[in-house]
């Protein structure tokens, strides 16, 4: 929230409009653009389960090791040093 000006107005905001939180009951649909390693993880999942939930995707992400979650990692960084 933005604080009001001296005449009591609060000034519009620009830019982007904010986001609210994701509702975990929806469905999980992975960014095509986004190349971190959640999202290229997501995408995988996402395939293989047509109709799982943002809850359950971040159930799965979270329950990752580390060394299950380095595929992802190592091919968000070369996807990273390719758009360079």
């Amino acid at each position: 929230t933005q604080a009001a000006t001296s005449t009591g107005e609060v000034p519009a905001q620009s830019g982007k409009k904010k986001r609210g939180p994701t509702n975990p009951n929806n469905l999980f649909k992975p960014s095509s653009g986004s190349t971190t390693a959640r999202n290229l993880c997501g995408i995988e999942w996402q395939a293989q389960r047509k109709t799982g939930t943002v809850a359950e995707f971040t159930t799965h992400w979270n329950s990752l090791t580390p060394q299950q979650r380095e595929p992802y990692v190592s091919r968000s960084k070369l996807a990273d040093t390719v758009s360079l």
